[in-house]
């Protein structure tokens, strides 16, 4: 049978708990309120994450569009140029010089185009204007896509800062919940240790209340991230809840639970909740429990698999009420995480 940690032990590991947090009063141990406001920190952090991500997805869009009107223009442009070249040769063929300059490989490209233009003009002069439209059409479009790709990279240098920042708050928050909990704790060790008839303090599951528990069992950070773009021109159908990797993942309420593995959302599950609703959770750094669970089962671990690899670890969370198309789950996290 194990034998429950002494007093000395408890003590230890309290005191270790508290000189590892370094919230805003370090000087003593953190309070709830310091908890509160590290917890408020962490969420400001997540959403400005979320914000950054959405930025760059915008981004991206951008440039993908613009690329493929800018390839669709260089294609009109070298067709114009082509019928532009055809009524070059005729017009030299039917008068008395030869056109021998329009295969020459010494002449330059911007050298050639005039020429074209001014022996076509006179005779063509739609086809010439078609020309003209075109290339400034392709000129201005690439300047065009040069600003956007530069913006691009401002916007992923504002990410990867977000994204730092995002987990320095998050390990400002782990080790004030640690130092908060070791202070608890010694403080019911010393309350069971003056009244020895009471019983042990109930095990409970983080965030629970009622029949449903949050699915991030430890540290954690959200936002209302519901809706904003993301990659792939997509709009996010769930909240993304930050969280160290290897942090419990639970059922919220007791169901079936069945494993998924994708290419977008990774390593994820989906319980078909006894509530009436089903939950899917992605992004996970491996899986638990399968099969018939019960509320605060631990069906996976936290982490950045599938499109999320690279970034920072966390649980993209879905609710879909009555098993149909998903709702932002925002409230319930808040009221439950």
């Amino acid at each position: 049978m194990r034998r429950r940690a002494g007093p000395v032990v408890v003590a230890a590991l309290g005191l270790a708990a508290l000189l590892a947090w370094t919230g805003p009063a370090s000087a003593r141990a953190p309070s709830a309120a310091d908890v509160k406001r590290s917890q408020q920190r962490a969420n400001q952090a997540a959403a400005r994450l979320a914000k950054a991500q959405s930025a760059l997805a915008e981004a991206e869009e951008g440039i993908a569009e613009l690329e493929a009107r800018t390839v669709e223009t260089g294609d009109r442009l070298g067709r114009l140029e082509g019928q532009v070249r055809v009524l070059a040769v005729d017009q030299y063929v039917r008068g008395s010089r030869t056109v021998d300059w329009i295969g020459q490989g010494d002449v330059s490209e911007s050298a050639r185009r005039r020429a074209l233009l001014r022996y076509v003009s006179l005779v063509q002069t739609d086809a010439v204007e078609g020309y003209r439209v075109a290339r400034s059409d392709y000129q201005s479009e690439k300047q065009e896509l040069d600003g956007l790709l530069a913006q691009q990279r401002t916007t992923v240098g504002k990410l990867r800062a977000e994204q730092a920042r995002a987990r320095t708050e998050l390990d400002r928050l782990s080790a004030a919940q640690r130092a908060y909990e070791a202070r608890t704790a010694a403080s019911r060790a010393a309350a069971a240790r003056r009244a020895p008839r009471a019983g042990p303090d109930a095990g409970r599951i983080l965030g629970a209340g009622g029949p449903w528990a949050c699915p991030v069992q430890g540290p954690r950070a959200f936002s209302n991230d519901w809706g904003q773009p993301r990659s792939g021109g997509r709009s996010h159908k769930g909240n993304d809840i930050l969280s160290p990797r290897g942090t419990p993942v639970v059922a919220s309420v007791g169901g079936t639970v069945r494993a998924n593995n994708s290419q977008l959302g990774g390593l994820a599950y989906y319980l078909r909740g006894d509530d009436g609703n089903t939950y899917y959770g992605a992004h996970l750094d491996r899986l638990g429990a399968t099969g018939r669970v019960s509320a605060g089962a631990v069906v996976g671990y936290v982490g950045n698999t599938g499109n999320a690899r690279g970034g920072p670890p966390h649980l993209h969370f879905e609710v879909h009420p009555g098993h149909g198309r998903a709702t932002n789950p925002f409230s319930l996290l808040s009221r439950y995480c």
